[in-house]
């Protein structure tokens, strides 16, 4: 069984590399105007580009307040970047789509980004990568349960 100063040892860790991932993210997504999380909010988008998504699923989406997705989405619609809409069956629902500019930002974004995860990357051998993935898909699915529970 692990000590607690184990576990602490872990998640100061997992809390490092997240700094670490988000910095390199910032630095790669700079040459493209974006966040990472106008990025985030971007590449959800470009999974429904027809249809788009409303503020409340992006919020659920991405982890955070309607409000704070509202100011989000006004800041990348100023940019031109997304449109805002009602919904065909709801109008009390405001649906976000890509504008064509913001499919071309996103895929240059995803450029960027791409290549900045590889250059992080490729020094890890192929199968200490496969490892870090079987790894990393334990620790999320874990987190993710743990959140599941304490928002019943």
């Amino acid at each position: 069984m692990m000590t607690v100063e184990e576990e602490m040892g872990i998640y100061e860790y997992l809390q490092k590399i997240y700094v670490l991932l988000d910095d390199g993210d910032r630095r790669a997504l700079r040459q493209v105007e974006l966040t990472p999380t106008q990025y985030n909010l971007l590449q959800r988008l470009g999974t429904v580009p027809e249809e788009g998504l409303t503020i409340t699923k992006l919020a659920r989406l991405l982890l955070c307040t309607r409000g704070n997705v509202t100011r989000l989405v006004r800041r990348l619609e100023q940019q031109g970047l997304v449109l805002l809409s009602g919904d065909a069956n709801d109008q009390r629902l405001v649906r976000v789509t890509l504008t064509p500019t913001g499919v071309g930002r996103l895929q240059a974004a995803r450029a960027a980004h791409t290549a900045s995860i590889q250059r992080r990357f490729q020094e890890l051998e192929p199968a200490i990568r496969q490892q870090l993935a079987e790894l990393t898909h334990q620790v999320a699915a874990l987190l993710e349960a743990d959140l599941a529970r304490q928002t019943k």
